[in-house]
């Protein structure tokens, strides 16, 4: 398969990251890796934050206002810095032997990610046949349409009565603007964006995180990579379920997140954070855009920092010097905690939306959290024993971080075990319901919560291992450049071998049939694509088309960029539009159905069959038979897929 179309937009999206967000970076004082990892939480924010400020301001949506507004807050920024110092402590030159270990790991990581990422894709202009993706490709068209990419407007494409005030846009915001600057399908650069959050941002991230928990030790370092790209739990299983780009995006930002926090509570390799706060500048930049990009990200960053707080909390309570001070410490505490739980209580779906059931039993759940097997049922053999390894030795050497790296991945797993087996609902919907009490969507937060303890667990051992036998080795030296760049090698190759035998397979096998385009895809198959993708010549831009959404017809607007009567499956649906969809079959000119077509503008209707995205069968009575109805004329056809205009009216 040809991939050359995706080449376009993905470095488009490689050069919006990072014409965004490292300039950032480097204006609030970051350096080294911190600047190219936190770039992309950084950049997401600043497109999501622009795209709320220009809808207030009724400029239109597009890249010149983001890179104003980037202009403008890092001129700002560095005004502020020539009064007050910056976050960076004076940077010491890394070993060479790191700094190869980091390039090796991280490349590595890029490759495999993309590779596997363009095997479930199988095509640039491939779309996830799933339920989800109606709302995320017609989302971006709007978007585009309307110029305005607002998180506090895109539910309008659904809800045009304001009943969904808010909707997470940062991802929707990023595509359109790939989609702007490339002038590619949307289609197309949606798998381009999602190959540069699953392949880049998602590793660098993770590394970043396991980095500022345990140093800059090649070990460490390449553990971190291979343990990031070992799980398919994420980034794969948001590519395949749902389908959630938008947590997906907002799950690749959380380590840059979490490693803000750990330097803000000065739990980082450098104990004392210098600047504290411009670090606390640096946690709102990555925070703001994990947030925007999908609310379930900033829940699980509240719940994976729990350790972080907790432990500052109690270092500065046996710092205490006086019962004032420890008085004013527990006070802080205790609002830490109303403020966390009013915040899960507030950020979580309707009631109706979070009622998925437990899938398993208790001791079926506990061992995929162990083995590192959810959702797949392939356990992540290496990755998990490393976990274990890491989990030992942070009770043994009770070393802060380690023991912080722990909780981390027991709360994770405990959720998991929640959502996945708790058979008490009230509880169960209390500790999950922000994550729609949905097993996929904890299983990807414990992978993100695995791979710092299992680098640990990993790069210890080695060091623990390499000291005993070959102590005199200087990382510095040629020999330990060697030693580095073998040693990230062998371990890179150890993950290309597990990839190619172990459950990163097993995800490639389940996802790819998904994105396959044939007859009998679920949502657009192969014939529908095909007569969408014709549309354009031969329906007037300002034309609206009916048809069930079920069946895949509400694409035409995402790829035919047609306005559509139902963009979505779940949406508000007034009476004039509920007498089209019961009655476009038998309208008469004159009739309630002819009145509501001329209201609504409806000239063109989509007749895809009963083949629904979801097995089932979801009635319009409207749209049925209407190869025997005289209320249209047939106009085009592909296969068994049918556009017809009306003709009913006059």
């Amino acid at each position: 398969m040809d991939f050359a179309p995706l080449a376009l937009p993905v470095v488009l999206t490689l050069a919006l990251l990072s014409v965004l967000g490292v300039p950032l970076a480097l204006a609030v004082g970051l350096r080294g890796f911190w600047v190219v990892a936190a770039a992309p939480a950084f950049a997401v924010t600043l497109v999501a934050g622009t795209a709320v400020v220009a809808s207030w301001l009724h400029v239109p949506w597009s890249v010149l206002p983001v890179v104003v507004v980037t202009a403008i807050v890092g001129g700002v920024i560095l005004l502020l810095r020539r009064r007050f110092p910056g976050p960076g402590e004076s940077l010491v030159p890394a070993p060479a032997a790191g700094a190869v270990a980091l390039v090796l790991a991280v490349l590595g990581a890029v490759f495999v990610v993309a590779w596997r990422v363009l095997e479930i894709i199988q095509a640039p202009g491939n779309i996830s046949q799933s339920f989800d993706n109606i709302f995320h490709l017609n989302g971006i068209r709007y978007i585009l349409r309307e110029g305005d990419a607002s998180s506090l407007q895109l539910g309008r494409m659904t809800s045009p009565d304001g009943s969904l005030p808010f909707y997470p846009a940062a991802w929707h915001a990023v595509v359109s603007l790939i989609v702007q600057m490339s002038g590619t399908t949307i289609p197309v650069a949606v798998n381009a964006v999602v190959l540069v959050v699953a392949a880049v941002v998602w590793p660098l991230s993770a590394v970043l995180l396991v980095r500022t928990m345990f140093g800059t030790r090649p070990a460490y370092t390449v553990m971190a990579a291979v343990a990031a790209i070992g799980v398919p739990a994420f980034p794969f299983l948001l590519m395949d379920y749902g389908v959630l780009y938008p947590l997906q995006m907002s799950l690749a930002l959380l380590p840059v997140s979490i490693a803000a926090a750990l330097r803000v509570f000065g739990l980082s390799r450098v104990s004392r954070p210098a600047g504290l706060p411009w670090w606390i500048l640096v946690l709102f930049g990555a925070v703001v855009g994990m947030t925007l990009a999908h609310p379930g990200g900033f829940v699980a960053w509240l719940a994976l920092t729990v350790p972080v707080v907790v432990s500052a909390f109690l270092r500065a309570g046996r710092a205490a010097r006086s019962t004032r001070r420890r008085i004013v410490l527990a006070l802080g505490f205790v609002v830490y905690l109303v403020v966390g739980a009013m915040l899960v209580k507030v950020l979580r779906p309707p009631a109706e939306a979070r009622g998925w059931p437990t899938q398993m039993s208790v001791g079926e759940a506990v061992w995929q959290a162990l083995s590192l097997s959810m959702w797949y049922l392939v356990p992540a053999v290496v990755i998990a024993a490393f976990t274990v390894v890491g989990v030992v030795l942070a009770v043994v050497s009770r070393q802060p971080r380690a023991v912080v790296a722990v909780a981390m991945y027991a709360i994770a797993a405990a959720l998991f075990v929640v959502v996945a087996a708790l058979p008490y609902p009230s509880v169960r919907d209390a500790l999950t319901g922000s994550w729609y009490n949905n097993l996929p969507r904890l299983a990807a937060i414990l992978v993100v919560a695995a791979v710092p303890l299992a680098a640990y667990g990993a790069g210890r051992t080695w060091y623990l291992l390499r000291d005993h036998f070959a102590p005199s080795i200087d990382a510095g030296s040629r020999r330990g450049l060697f030693w580095a760049a073998g040693g990230t090698v062998v371990a890179l190759v150890l993950a290309v071998v597990a990839q190619l035998a172990g459950p990163v397979s097993r995800a490639v096998d389940w996802a790819a049939p998904s994105y396959r385009l044939d007859d009998a895809s679920t949502l657009l198959t192969a014939d529908e694509y095909t007569l969408l993708q014709r549309l354009p010549n031969e329906v007037p831009a300002d034309a609206v088309i009916a048809g069930s959404p079920w069946t895949g017809t509400s694409l035409a607007f995402a790829i035919s960029d047609r306005r559509v009567l139902m963009p979505h499956t779940l949406m508000y649906i007034s009476g004039e539009m509920a007498q089209i969809n019961n009655h476009l079959d038998d309208a008469r000119r004159g009739d309630a159905t002819c009145a509501a077509l001329a209201d609504l503008g409806v000239d063109y209707v989509l007749d895809f069959g009963r083949q629904e995205v979801h097995p089932g069968y979801h009635a319009f009575p409207g749209f049925e038979d209407l190869a025997k109805s005289s209320s249209v004329r047939l106009l085009d056809e592909q296969g068994a897929a049918r556009m017809y205009r009306i003709v009913a009216c006059g």
